[in-house]
Parts: C-alpha cells; sequence; structure tokens
C-alpha cells in the first residue's frame, strides 16, 4: 500500500476539528520556514549606529555681504554646528575674518570658508580692480550727479571745454563705465548697526534694509569723487582737467552698453567789430567884443620936459584933444 494513499486514508477519517488544527499547524510550519530561509538570505551585518557627532564651533554671516566687501564684526558671529557638517575650509577663528574682503556673494547664515574670502588686501587698497589706480578728481553738486552717485556705481565722465577749436565750445564722453571707489571719504563699507529704527527710534519693519554709510545723506555733499582707472585713462583724466569740466553721468544698473559715442559743439557767435565813436559837434566860439576906438581910454603921457620942449609938466590926451598942465 503506498504512502500516499495511506495519508490519504487517514485524512477522510479525521473529524473537520482534527482537520483544521492539522492546516492550521502546517500554514505555521511553512510560515517558520520561509522566515529562517529570509533571514538567512539577507543576513548582512547591520550598519551600526553612529555615535553622535560632536559639536565644532564655525564663523557664520549674521547678515548677508556683498562681493568686494570688507567684513567687519557685526557681519559675522561664532556659532556651533555638527563636525560632520562642517564644509572644508571652514573658518573657526572670529579674527581670522575680520578686516579681510569678500571675494564672493555669502547670504545669511553660510559658514563662512577661506573659498569666500578674497585673497587681495583688505582696507581701501583691496577695493582696487587688478590693472587699476585710484585717481581722484573735484566734483560739485551738478557735476557730482547732485549726491545719488555711491561706491560700487558705474558713471561715464563728460568733458566740457572751449580749447578744442577756436570760436567753439566741445562737450564729449571722456571716460565710459568708470567704477566710484569712494565719494568723499566713505568707501561703502557698510557700517554696524545693531536694529533697524526709523528716525523716532521705533523698529523698522521686517524685511528692510539695512542702512549702510554709502548713502547720499551720510556722504553729505559731494567734493571729491575716487574712481579707478587704468594708468593711462588716469593720466587722460588729470590732464583734462587742466582745460575743462568734468560731468559725471550716472550709468543704469542693468546698461552694459558702451557702442554710443557723445559729442557736441556749440558755436561762438564772432566778435564785432568795434565802431568809431560819433565825433561832437563843434561849439560855437565866442570872441569877447574888442573896445572902440571912440571909446578907448584916455591915453596919458608923463613927460619930463627937456631943452628943446622949453616946458615940463603932465600932458592929457583924450581922443584927438591934447591938454597940458602943470
Amino acid at each position: 500500500m503506498k504512502l500516499s494513499d495511506k495519508i490519504s486514508g487517514a485524512i477522510e477519517r479525521m473529524s473537520p476539528k482534527k482537520l483544521l488544527a492539522l492546516c492550521g499547524l502546517a500554514a505555521i510550519l511553512v510560515f517558520l520556514i520561509i522566515y529562517f530561509i529570509l533571514s538567512a538570505a539577507f543576513s548582512d551585518k547591520k550598519e551600526e549606529k553612529p555615535a553622535a557627532a560632536a559639536m565644532v564651533p564655525v564663523i557664520e554671516a549674521s547678515r548677508d555681504i556683498g562681493p568686494q566687501t570688507v567684513i567687519t564684526e557685526d557681519m559675522v558671529k561664532a556659532v556651533e554646528v555638527s563636525s560632520n557638517l562642517v564644509p572644508s575650509g571652514a573658518l573657526t577663528d572670529k579674527m581670522a575674518v575680520v578686516g579681510k574682503k569678500a571675494g564672493t556673494s555669502i547670504m545669511e547664515g553660510d559658514v563662512i570658508t577661506t573659498r569666500k574670502l578674497s585673497q587681495k588686501a583688505g582696507g581701501f587698497v583691496g577695493l582696487i580692480p587688478d590693472g587699476m589706480r585710484a585717481v581722484s578728481f573735484s566734483v560739485n553738486d551738478v557735476t557730482g550727479v547732485s549726491g545719488f552717485a555711491k561706491p560700487g556705481d558705474k558713471v561715464d565722465i563728460l568733458l566740457v571745454t572751449s580749447r578744442e577749436g577756436m570760436d567753439r565750445i566741445t562737450s564729449k564722453i571722456l571716460l565710459k563705465d568708470v567704477l566710484i571707489l569712494a565719494v568723499n571719504k566713505s568707501s561703502g563699507t557698510p557700517q554696524p548697526q545693531s536694529q533697524n529704527t526709523d528716525k523716532d527710534g521705533k523698529g523698522m519693519p521686517s524685511g528692510s534694509a539695512p542702512r549702510t554709510n554709502t548713502s547720499s545723506a551720510s556722504m553729505g555733499t559731494p567734493s571729491v569723487v575716487t574712481v579707478a582707472l587704468t594708468p593711462y585713462d588716469a593720466a587722460k583724466l588729470i590732464a583734462s582737467t587742466q582745460i575743462g569740466q568734468l560731468q559725471m553721468l550716472l550709468r543704469p544698473s542693468n546698461d552694459e552698453g558702451d557702442h554710443y559715442v557723445g559729442y557736441y559743439v556749440i558755436p561762438l557767435p564772432k566778435a564785432e567789430q568795434p565802431q568809431p565813436a560819433p565825433q561832437a559837434a563843434p561849439q560855437p566860439v565866442y570872441a569877447a567884443p574888442q573896445p572902440s576906438q571912440s571909446a578907448s581910454a584916455p591915453a596919458v603921457s608923463i613927460s619930463s620936459g627937456g631943452a628943446s620942449s622949453g616946458f615940463s609938466g603932465i600932458e592929457v590926451i583924450r581922443g584927438t584933444n591934447v591938454s597940458r598942465g602943470q
């Protein structure tokens, strides 16, 4: 008798309850077999749970910092971050950042690294682009665009002179796209300001930009402007100050074209020949009337007499009458 026949006969003789229990036992057995098989197949070493990362102090930007801006103490702060979040080259000493110039835009909350700092010298010298020179010239409220030109802006410089040709005034673009480094003694470095307040001391709305010393109010009336020029253009600018007046033209921030040529000539009227002054009419000359002979004063002659005359005395002549007296 076969084994399968014996098993089927035993199952037929079982009651429904026993059959149900046998099925449940078989299901549990199959589940355990599958569980152990899968556990053995995926029995790779479990990753060890990393230990808590140590906290490391780093220097972080406390506000947005523009490129070519000298970093001051109020622009950065020291914070602690997890060591696994520290970027390569992060600076941990605050004094290693203060006084340096940002080589790129640094946003608030960014960890300051050596790559984000400019390798140029700090201070005003660090603001001068490579190959350029800082040169200053005098302006006033009119030629200085009423103080609206600020450090970091670009301007064109116009020359107005009367020495290029006779009887004319010329106005021409002398230099284009010139970078302003400073106005008076303001070089555009943001000033420390712990809180944005208005003139009444009240808090400014959130999102208001912090004030810097580049505003026209803080710079005062423009009198001297310092720009960055090549040595050739610097010599050209200084020589032009001796022959005419310089006028700045403020460029818009989105204007990058320099294809235009500005030149204008105003002819002056020729000087007229001076006309001879009209001669005055001759004045009549009046002569004093001569006295007539009849009204002439009597001639009086005094004679001392002599041997020939035979007498001595006074001789009076009135017209044709002659009288003598002793």
